[in-house]
């Protein structure tokens, strides 16, 4: 199950970098289009890594283990910027995470400075978020 979570994932971020590769323009649609890597918010065991694709309309984010390259959790879905408020509404997530999110509206408030964005907010499950995610590309 967790190998054709993180085949899912990879296929999804694909489909994202193919697309972007062929629309003719190098151009983002916001400010938070990009890849981006989770540096504080979410605990996560030594050696894993979160990474978050946004790009136009869609978001997928995948935490993983680096050394056995399995996934730890991941989801993702559609979204809309609109100043500083930004709503991911998450169409689909691993079991570890997917309770009371799946299918409903995650308000955030967002701050972008330079390559660095947070996201906080509490989820639609009532758990509070505070997320730092620095630009990769």
């Amino acid at each position: 199950m967790k190998k054709g979570l993180l085949a899912f994932a990879i296929a999804f971020a694909a489909a994202f970098l193919a697309r972007s590769q062929t629309n003719g323009s190098n151009t983002k649609k916001s400010h938070l289009d990009g890849t981006w890597e989770l540096v504080s918010g979410q605990p996560l065991p030594k050696g894993a890594r979160d990474i978050k694709i946004i790009s136009e309309g869609h978001f997928i984010f995948v935490a993983y283990d680096t050394e056995k390259g399995s996934p730890l959790y991941t989801g993702g879905g559609t979204y809309i910027l609109k100043g500083s408020s930004y709503t991911e509404h998450i169409d689909f997530a691993s079991a570890e995470i997917s309770a009371g999110l799946v299918g409903r509206d995650q308000p955030f408030t967002v701050k972008l400075n330079g390559d660095t964005f947070t996201q906080t907010g509490t989820l639609s499950n009532g758990r509070a978020l505070s997320e730092i995610w620095k630009r990769v590309n």
